[in-house]
C-alpha cells in the first residue's frame, strides 16, 4: 500500500516524493516549487503537463499534499528497521547475500546452509572496516591538501627564481657588455692612433716633395730661360746650367705600408675578442643543482661553491630536494669522460663523488663516495687496501667515464690516486646498467668546497 501511495505522491518533473508541493491554477497540477521555479527560468508559462497557461506566477502551497509526503517519510523512517515481508525486527545479517534477515527469513529455505550474524556483530565490524576507510580518506585528503599548499609553496618560490636568474643574467650580460665596450673603445683608439701616424706620415712625404718639386720646377724653368738665349750668353751660363740639371735628385718613392692596416684590426676580430674575453671567463665543469639543495646550505651565485649554514633557507619540499641529508647534487652527467676538482681546503666534514638514481624517487640512490667525516677519513678500501688516504686531502678530483662505466678519486696537487671504485664492484653495483648519475656533494661546515673551474679554450687546425 504504501509503494503504490508513494507512485501517486510523485513530482511529474523530477520523478521524486514532492518536497514542498505547489498547485497551479486552474488546472490544480501538482509539481515541487523548485521544479516549477526551474521551469519558469528556462522561460516556461504553461502547466509542464497539460501546457495550460497558470494564472500567477507564485502559485500557492498544497498543505494537504505536503502534510501527506511528510508522513509518508516518517512512517518509511519508522519502518527501516522492520522486515517488509514479516514485520518482524531486522536483528540478523545473511553474509552469503549480504541483506538484513529477521528471525524468521533465517528459518526459510532461501537462507538454509547461509552464514547468519548478529545485527550487531556485523554492524560493529563493518563501522571498524569504515572506520578505517575513512581515516585513509581523511589521509589522503590531507595528502591533497598538502600537495596543494606545496604547489603554492612553488608557484611563489618560482617567481622569486624568476627575479634571481633574472638578476644573474642582468649582471653577467652587463659585465660582458663593460668588458665589450672597453675592447671596442680600445679597438677603435688603436685604429684612431694608426690613422694619425700614418697621415702624420703622409703630411710630412707630402711636404718634402712639394719643396723637391719646387726646387725642380726652378731649375727646369731657369734652363728653358737660358736655351734661347745668345751664343755668349749661353755659353758664359753652360757650366751653371748644365750642372744644375745634371744634379738632379733621385725619383720619389710610394711609400709602402702607408696605409691602415684593416687586416689587423678587423681579421677575425670576433675570435681576437672571445681571446681577450675567456681570460675573464671561468668555465664549471660541474654546475650545481639549487633544486636539489637541503634547505641548509648555500650556493654561491654562479653555482659553483656550496657551504652550510646554520639559519635554514626558505626552499619548496620539491620531490628532487634533500630535506635532512646535507647535500647537493650537480647536473645529470652526460655520455663522455668527465672530470672535475674540488677545492676542500681545510674543512674536515665533507663528502665528495657520484649517486645514480631518479632524484625524485623515493627509492634509495646508490651513491660512490669519498668522505672526511669528523677529520676522519671514510671511504671502501682503496688499491691498495688502504683506508686512510696517503696524503692529506685537500683538493679532490673525480673522473667519470659515462662510456666505460669507471670512476676514479685522485689528489691531483699531489697526483696520487685515492680510489679506483671498479676494483671494487660490490661498491658501485649500478657501473654496469643504464642509471643516471649525478655528481654528489655533501658538507656540514661553513668552509666551502668550491669546484675549480677550468679555462675555456678552442682549438684551431688547417685542414
Amino acid at each position: 500500500m504504501a509503494e503504490r501511495l508513494e507512485d501517486h505522491l510523485q513530482c511529474p518533473t523530477c520523478l521524486e516524493v514532492f518536497k514542498d508541493p505547489v498547485m497551479l491554477l486552474p488546472c490544480s497540477h501538482n509539481f515541487c516549487r523548485a521544479c516549477l521555479q526551474q521551469w519558469k527560468d528556462k522561460g516556461g508559462h504553461l502547466c509542464p503537463l497539460c501546457r495550460t497557461e497558470f494564472s500567477s506566477m507564485d502559485p500557492p502551497s498544497n498543505l494537504a499534499l505536503r502534510n501527506m509526503c511528510e508522513n509518508l517519510s516518517l512512517a518509511s523512517f519508522k519502518s527501516e528497521d522492520m522486515c517488509s515481508l514479516h514485520e518482524e525486527k531486522l536483528k540478523l545479517f545473511c553474509l552469503d547475500h549480504r541483506e538484513l534477515v529477521c528471525l524468521i527469513c533465517r528459518d526459510a529455505e532461501i537462507h538454509v546452509g547461509h552464514k547468519i550474524r548478529p545485527l550487531e556483530e556485523v554492524v560493529e565490524a563493518h563501522r571498524e572496516k569504515l572506520q578505517k576507510g575513512l581515516q585513509k580518506a581523511k589521509e589522503r585528503l590531507q595528502d591533497y591538501n598538502d600537495c596543494r599548499e606545496n604547489c603554492n609553496e612553488q608557484a611563489e618560490y618560482i617567481k622569486f627564481q624568476r627575479e634571481q636568474v633574472e638578476r644573474k643574467i642582468k649582471k653577467d650580460f652587463e659585465e660582458l657588455r663593460r668588458f665589450l665596450d672597453v675592447e671596442e673603445e680600445t679597438r677603435l683608439a688603436a685604429v684612431r692612433e694608426e690613422e694619425k701616424k700614418k697621415s702624420q706620415t703622409m703630411k710630412g712625404k707630402m711636404a718634402a716633395l712639394g719643396e723637391q718639386t719646387a726646387a725642380l720646377s726652378d731649375v727646369i724653368r731657369s734652363t728653358e730661360e737660358q736655351l734661347p738665349s745668345g751664343n755668349v750668353s749661353f755659353l758664359k751660363k753652360f757650366n751653371i746650367a748644365m750642372s744644375r740639371i745634371q744634379e738632379l735628385p733621385n725619383k720619389p718613392e710610394l711609400i709602402s705600408g702607408g696605409l691602415l692596416d684593416e687586416a689587423k684590426h678587423v681579421g677575425n676580430l670576433k675570435f681576437k675578442v672571445w681571446e681577450q674575453m675567456k681570460e675573464t671567463i671561468a668555465y664549471s665543469p660541474v654546475i650545481l643543482d639549487p633544486n636539489t639543495a637541503c634547505p641548509g646550505i648555500s650556493l654561491s651565485e654562479d653555482l659553483s661553491s656550496l657551504s652550510w649554514e646554520e639559519a635554514q633557507q626558505q626552499r619548496p619540499k620539491n620531490p628532487e630536494r634533500f630535506q635532512t641529508w646535507r647535500s647537493v647534487l650537480g647536473a645529470a652527467l652526460d655520455r663522455g669522460r668527465h672530470v672535475w676538482d674540488v677545492e676542500v681546503g681545510d674543512n674536515n666534514d665533507w663528502a665528495v663523488g657520484v649517486i645514480g638514481g631518479d632524484p625524485c624517487s623515493s627509492d634509495p640512490m646508490p651513491d660512490c663516495y669519498i668522505e672526511i667525516k669528523d677529520g676522519k677519513y671514510n671511504a671502501p678500501l682503496d688499491l691498495h687496501g688502504r683506508q686512510k688516504p696517503p696524503v692529506k686531502v685537500q683538493r679532490i678530483r673525480v673522473e667519470v667515464d659515462m662510456n666505460k662505466r669507471s670512476l676514479y678519486f685522485s689528489e691531483p696537487l699531489k697526483n696520487t690516486l685515492l680510489w679506483n671504485p671498479r676494483n671494487n664492484p660490490s661498491y658501485c653495483p649500478y657501473w654496469s646498467s643504464h642509471t643516471k648519475l649525478y655528481p654528489f656533494f655533501h658538507i656540514t661546515r661553513k668552509s666551502p668546497l668550491k669546484i675549480i673551474p677550468i679555462p675555456p679554450g678552442v682549438t684551431t687546425a688547417i685542414r
